[in-house]
C-alpha cells in the first residue's frame, strides 16, 4: 500500500519551483561568456536588447541558466579566495571526474573538499572571482 505524500504548502504565499537563472556581474562580458561556455559547455541563448551588455548562457530548454551582466558593480576580483564560505553557485554534474578533468585541462585552479557525511565538492573561481561549486549529481 502506497503512502500518500502531503503536498508542500508554502509558508510565505509563494512556492519556488526551481532556480531559473543566476545573474553574474562582470567587468568583461566576452571573457565571462568564453569561460562559462568552455568550462560548462553552455551555449549563447537569445537575450532581449537590454541597455547593459551581456549574455544569457545555458542549454536550450534546461534550467538554470547563467546571465552574464556587463556592469559597473565591482565583482570579487581575480585574487578572491576559492571558498565554499563565500557567495557561490553550485552545479550538480553528471560526471564529477570529467568535470575535474576539464578544469585541469583548462588550467583552472580548484580545491576539493570532503564534506561531513562523505560527500565531495570541487570549487573554482570564474575570471571575476565568483566561486563555482561542483558536486556529483544526486539523481
Amino acid at each position: 500500500m502506497a503512502i500518500a505524500q502531503a503536498r508542500v504548502q508554502p509558508v510565505t504565499g509563494t512556492h519556488v519551483v526551481r532556480v531559473q537563472h543566476e545573474g553574474i556581474a562582470t567587468v568583461d562580458a566576452e571573457r565571462s561568456k568564453d569561460f562559462y561556455c568552455r568550462v560548462l559547455g553552455f551555449q549563447v541563448l537569445p537575450r532581449p536588447a537590454f541597455k547593459s551588455g551581456g549574455y544569457w548562457l545555458g542549454t536550450p530548454g534546461i534550467f538554470p541558466q547563467i546571465h552574464i551582466i556587463q556592469s559597473d558593480v565591482v565583482p570579487p576580483g581575480p585574487s578572491a579566495p576559492i571558498s565554499p564560505l563565500t557567495r557561490h553557485t553550485c552545479f550538480e554534474v553528471a560526471d564529477y571526474g570529467a568535470m575535474k578533468a576539464t578544469l585541469e585541462r583548462l588550467g583552472i585552479k580548484y580545491i576539493e573538499n570532503t564534506q561531513p557525511g562523505g560527500g565531495v565538492q570541487m570549487l573554482c573561481n570564474d575570471p571575476d572571482g565568483n566561486t563555482l561549486e561542483f558536486q556529483p549529481a544526486t539523481g
